[in-house]
């Protein structure tokens, strides 16, 4: 086997150490969130992330120790006793590995606490509630009736009617001024809500198709915000992560992977959204397979995805806020054999921490209400 050059040597020892600087400048991030509502306490969700993760219970408490994502790291441990104003509403893991015992899932059931996984393309791969199935068969009914009505196609209205009023909050108050912007918030203005476009009779498809053009043209706006970057001399980054670069990128259009630091930003906000939401629909005994905008999809949980809709500007807020405030290094995202681009587990942990507080209890209150 051919050993490394001294100078392949020293570019290894280098890139590990500014592994190590990035992954602690990111864990010890603990800025406060703002927008959080002070008066008033709500269960938060604990973020773990790194390899090695356990979760168990000792002495009648949930022991968690968080898992390592860069060496030399110090072991993180967390300890949750039953009925703490303070316990988690859920337990979220971004990607890595580790264990967790049969005690710790049926103590987390008695607690009401959830169990979440996201993968590092930012897809919820599994959650774990308190119970088996978990649907109220009334409320089931009242669902399946529901899509079949033309209240369903009022309130899919209102749903998008909401998520253009929030992409143009989104892009008064995150975003710089420019010339895109401004074009952007005039064009959803004027060719969505004052024309009334919304107001007219549609099928669930053509209100989809509605949808999609509102989102190209707020989209549109974020094309060619600069990042900030530091570090470059050492190691180069792709041209286009410069800037904000179009969601669809490059040749493999159909492509599952986020190729742009931004996009996979995005991808663990909507995670983050969605598990929330899934947790919502759950506990007001709902069916989360049961849609009505969303209800020929592929998806196995369509009514997470209609009730989102909304809200995924506000998720866009976060992000962008999170990307704009900081300077970022080569060594946050790596790039894998397919182009695709993977957070620093720590800055992916940092991010959700800064997305959380999305608030998602009112959209499922007014569909509950609605059926």
């Amino acid at each position: 086997m051919e050993k490394p050059t001294n100078s392949s040597a020293t570019a290894l020892n280098s890139s590990s150490t500014d592994w190590l600087q990035r992954s602690e400048y990111w864990r010890s991030d603990q800025r406060p969130i703002r927008g959080r509502p002070k008066k008033f306490r709500y269960r938060e969700p604990l973020i773990l992330c790194g390899h090695g993760a356990h979760i168990r219970v000792d002495h009648a408490s949930l022991l968690i120790r968080n898992g390592f994502t860069h060496y030399p790291q110090k072991r993180e441990e967390i300890r949750l006793f039953p009925g703490d104003a303070d316990l988690p509403d859920r337990i979220v893991m971004l990607d890595g590995s580790g264990g967790i015992t049969f005690d710790a899932l049926t103590w987390m059931a008695e607690q009401k606490i959830t169990l979440v996984r996201l993968n590092w393309r930012g897809e919820v791969s599994f959650v774990g509630n308190n119970s088996g199935y978990f649907a109220n068969g009334n409320i089931v009914d009242s669902q399946k009736a529901f899509c079949e009505t033309r209240r369903s196609l009022e309130f899919s209205r209102n749903l998008l009617e909401q998520k253009i009023h929030n992409s143009i909050s989104t892009l008064e108050n995150a975003f710089p001024k420019n010339n895109n912007r401004d074009l952007a918030i005039e064009r959803l203005n004027n060719s969505y809500l004052k024309s009334r476009k919304l107001g007219k009779r549609f099928s669930p498809s053509a209100l989809l198709g509605i949808e999609g053009g509102a989102a190209a043209i707020y989209f549109r706006a974020w094309h060619g915000l600069p990042l900030k970057w530091a570090g470059l001399r050492k190691k180069p980054i792709p041209k286009s992560w410069l800037e904000i670069a179009p969601r669809r990128m490059g040749w493999r259009k159909n492509g599952v992977n986020a190729r742009h630091p931004i996009n996979s930003m995005l991808n663990y906000g909507y995670a983050m959204l969605s598990s929330q939401l899934r947790g919502e629909i759950v506990a007001a005994g709902l069916d989360p397979s049961i849609g009505f905008m969303h209800g020929n999809s592929s998806n196995r949980i369509p009514l997470v995805y209609d009730l989102m809709e909304p809200l995924r500007p506000l998720v866009d807020w976060h992000v962008l806020e999170f990307a704009l405030e900081n300077t970022f290094s080569p060594e946050d995202c790596t790039i894998n054999r397919v182009g695709a681009c993977r957070l620093n587990p720590q800055l992916a942990r940092a991010l959700a921490r800064h997305v959380q507080a999305v608030g998602t209890s009112t959209v499922v209150r007014d569909y509950v209400k609605l059926i």
